[in-house]
């Protein structure tokens, strides 16, 4: 199996010493750090990911592995400049939407 996707975090300060779980179908295949790039193996098939830090998380994207292949994603803190004076909102009433997750082009 040589399918994979590649998942490139921006760098932020409100979860800098933090680090994301990375979720496929419901599983935690790692985790990322800030500011970092990393690869992880995935069967091909249909596939759901989220990233998840504590109990807040971000948006579920679906997407399709065929072998061989890699998909790639980007991801962040919803949390960021002014908004930081916000983040009790975000971790209270719209924990789904803490972090972004998107899907990207090789």
């Amino acid at each position: 199996m040589n399918s994979s996707i590649t998942l490139s975090r921006d760098s932020g300060l409100a979860d800098r010493i933090r680090n994301y779980r990375v979720m496929v179908d419901g599983k935690e295949i790692g985790r990322i750090k800030n500011g970092e790039t990393k690869t992880f193996a995935v069967e091909p098939g249909e596939h759901q990911i989220l990233l998840k830090v504590d109990w807040c998380g971000s948006n579920t994207l679906s997407f399709s592995l065929t072998a061989n292949h890699s998909v790639r994603f980007l991801c962040g803190s919803n949390v960021r400049g002014l908004r930081v004076f916000l983040a009790l909102f975000y971790v209270v009433f719209v924990w789904r939407k803490y972090l972004w997750l998107k899907q990207t082009s090789m």
